[in-house]
């Protein structure tokens, strides 16, 4: 059976990047740069993960953090793993800033109705992506 991200996470993100048996998502509100990380398994707990895996996830959340600090001006990165009403394990990588749309607070269940990312964002962010992920 082909793997595939829960209908939840693909309503409400645009997928950016597959790399190493993980999916890179970006939340469609454009309010706040809002990744995540979705490693293929079946498994729904983070610690429950296979070593290699773990730290494919955990390499490639460094690498996001840093990419989103960079690309999206981010003051501060927040990386969670929730998982509470979608249970495929996914890792949020989060950008904040002063004065966000939910500063100081979080945001989870606290992000305000924003605007989609348009498409030439996103093209120019899955390139940039890759080439920050992959060095191409």
């Amino acid at each position: 059976m082909t793997f595939q991200v829960h209908q939840q996470l693909a309503a409400d993100f645009h997928p950016m990047l597959d790399l190493h048996a993980c999916h890179i998502l970006l939340r469609r509100n454009a309010l706040i740069p809002w990744y995540i990380i979705v490693p293929e398994t079946t498994v729904s707990e983070l610690d429950r993960l296979k070593p290699e895996l773990r730290r494919t996830v955990e390499s490639l959340s460094d690498q996001l953090a840093r990419f989103i600090r960079a690309e999206h001006g981010s003051e501060r990165v927040n990386i969670a793993a929730i998982g509470n009403i979608v249970p495929q394990l996914h890792l949020h990588v989060t950008g904040r800033r002063t004065g966000d749309a939910c500063w100081p607070g979080v945001v989870w269940g606290q992000l305000p109705e924003g605007p989609d990312w348009s498409e030439p964002e996103l093209a120019k962010l899955r390139l940039e992506l890759a080439q920050a992920l992959t060095g191409d």
